[in-house]
C-alpha cells in the first residue's frame, strides 16, 4: 500500500476538494434557512410552531445521522459514506418542487437532516484524517467557515431573490445543481482517507491503547473532557435552533422584508463563517477550555440582548463570533482525546448529541410559547449557554 503523508501542505488538493464539499453542504442549509417562511405559511399554525417544528425534525434526524456515520465510516467506508449522504440530499428538492400538503416538507427537512449529518460528518473525519495533529485546529477551522459561509451567502442570495422574484423553485433547482455536482466530485475525484488515519495511528499514538468498551457511553459521561465538550456542543446548538426558528417569525413581526431577514441571519452565519478562519489555528495552540469558555459567554450575551436589539447587527455579530470560537474548538477537543481508531465514533457521538441541541431549543422554544412569552425563550437558552461558558471555567475531575 503506498505510504500516505499527513499534513496540509502535503494534501492541499484533496483537502481543497473537501472544503469544497463543506461548502455544498452549507449551501443547501442555507436554502432550506432561506425558504423556511415560505414552507410553513400555509400549514394553518402560528409561523413559530411551525418552524419550530421543522427545526426540531431536521436536528433529531441529523443527530441520528450523525450517531450511525460513525458505524458507516468503519463498515463502508469515508467514500461511500459521503455518497450516500448526497444521495439521499438528492430527493429534498424533489420533495418541495411537488409539495401539496404538510408532511412533504417535514419529509424533506428530515432528508436534509440525515443527509447533511452523513455528509458533514464524513467531510469532517476525511480533514482530520488526512492534516494529522498539529494543523488540527486549522483544518477544523477552514472546514466549519467554508460550510457556514455558504449556509449565510445561500441564506442571503435566495432571500434576496424571493423579496424580489417570489418563485422559489429557482432556488430548489440550485439546489439539485448542488448535489449533482457534489455527486460527481464524490465518486470520481475523492479516494476514502482511511489509509491517513493509519498512520496517524502509528506515528502519533500509543498502538497499544485499547479502544472503550462503549464509545458512546465513553463520549457521552465516562469521559469528563470529553463529556464537557459534548455537553457544549448541544448548547451550543440549542441556541442556533432558537435563532434558525424564531429570528425571521420575531423579524417579521417587526415587518421587516426577506432581504433584511437574510441580511441579519447572514450576518450571524458569515461571523461564524469568517471567525473560524483565525479560531480554528488558535486551537491548535490556546487553552481550547478558554477558548470555549470565552465563545459561549459571548453568544449568551449576543442572545440577552436580541428581543430588544433584533433589527440591530450587534446582536447576531456576538453569537457569530462566539459561535466561530467555539464550533472547531469542541471538535478539536474531542478529537485530541481520542485514538484515530475509534475517534470516528467519539466525533459521531458527540455531533450527535450537539445536534440534539436543535431538540432542546425547539422544546426551549415551545415552553416559552406555551407560557405565553415567546421572547423568554432567548433569555432562557441565553442563561443555559453563560453556565455552559462558565463550566469550561470550572476543575474538572
Amino acid at each position: 500500500m503506498k505510504q500516505r503523508r499527513l499534513g496540509l501542505k502535503e494534501n492541499w488538493p484533496l483537502f481543497t476538494l473537501l472544503v469544497l464539499m463543506s461548502a455544498f453542504v452549507g449551501a443547501m442549509v442555507g436554502f432550506e434557512r432561506s425558504l423556511l417562511p415560505v414552507i410553513t405559511s400555509s400549514w394553518g399554525m402560528e409561523e413559530a410552531q411551525s418552524s419550530l417544528i421543522m427545526v426540531a425534525t431536521f436536528g433529531l434526524s441529523k443527530a441520528v445521522a450523525n450517531l450511525f456515520t460513525g458505524h458507516l465510516l468503519t463498515s463502508i467506508g469515508r467514500k461511500w459514506s459521503l455518497v450516500l449522504g448526497w444521495c439521499i440530499a438528492a430527493v429534498i428538492p424533489y420533495l418541495l418542487l411537488t409539495m401539496n400538503a404538510p408532511w412533504m416538507a417535514v419529509a424533506a427537512n428530515v432528508a436534509l437532516g440525515l443527509s447533511q449529518g452523513i455528509t458533514w460528518s464524513t467531510t469532517v473525519i476525511m480533514k482530520i484524517d488526512i492534516v494529522g495533529k498539529r494543523l488540527r485546529g486549522t483544518a477544523m477551522g477552514l472546514n466549519e467557515s467554508a460550510g457556514y459561509l455558504a449556509v449565510g451567502g445561500a441564506s442571503a442570495l435566495a432571500a434576496s431573490f424571493m423579496d424580489t422574484n417570489g418563485d422559489f423553485r429557482y432556488i430548489l433547482i440550485a439546489s439539485g445543481a448542488v448535489v449533482l455536482l457534489a455527486l460527481v466530485i464524490a465518486l470520481l475525484f475523492l479516494p476514502d482517507t482511511r489509509p491517513w488515519a493509519l498512520v496517524e495511528a502509528q506515528e502519533e499514538y500509543d498502538t497499544s491503547e485499547r479502544t472503550p468498551t462503549n464509545v458512546f457511553a465513553h463520549t457521552t459521561y465516562q469521559n469528563p473532557s470529553l463529556r464537557l465538550f459534548s455537553v457544549g456542543g448541544l448548547i451550543n446548538n440549542a441556541n442556533d435552533g432558537i435563532l434558525w426558528a424564531l429570528v425571521p417569525v420575531t423579524l417579521l413581526s417587526m415587518d421587516a422584508s426577506l432581504t433584511t431577514i437574510g441580511f441579519l441571519t447572514g450576518i450571524h452565519a458569515a461571523s461564524w463563517g469568517l471567525g473560524q478562519l483565525f479560531t480554528g489555528p488558535l486551537s491548535n495552540t490556546g487553552n481550547i477550555k478558554t477558548l470555549c469558555a470565552t465563545g459561549m459567554i459571548l453568544q449568551s450575551l449576543g442572545l440577552f440582548l436580541l428581543p430588544e436589539g433584533a433589527l440591530s447587527v450587534i446582536p447576531y455579530l456576538l453569537i457569530g463570533i462566539g459561535t466561530a470560537l467555539v464550533y472547531p474548538t469542541f471538535l478539536v477537543g474531542i478529537s485530541n482525546n481520542s485514538h484515530p481508531v475509534w475517534r470516528p465514533k467519539a466525533l459521531a457521538t458527540y455531533r450527535f448529541w450537539r445536534d440534539m441541541g436543535y431538540v432542546f431549543g425547539a422544546l426551549t422554544g415551545f415552553a416559552a410559547g406555551a407560557l405565553g412569552y415567546p421572547s423568554l425563550a432567548y433569555s432562557a437558552i441565553a442563561l443555559i449557554t453563560l453556565l455552559s461558558g462558565i463550566s469550561f471555567l470550572l476543575p474538572k475531575d
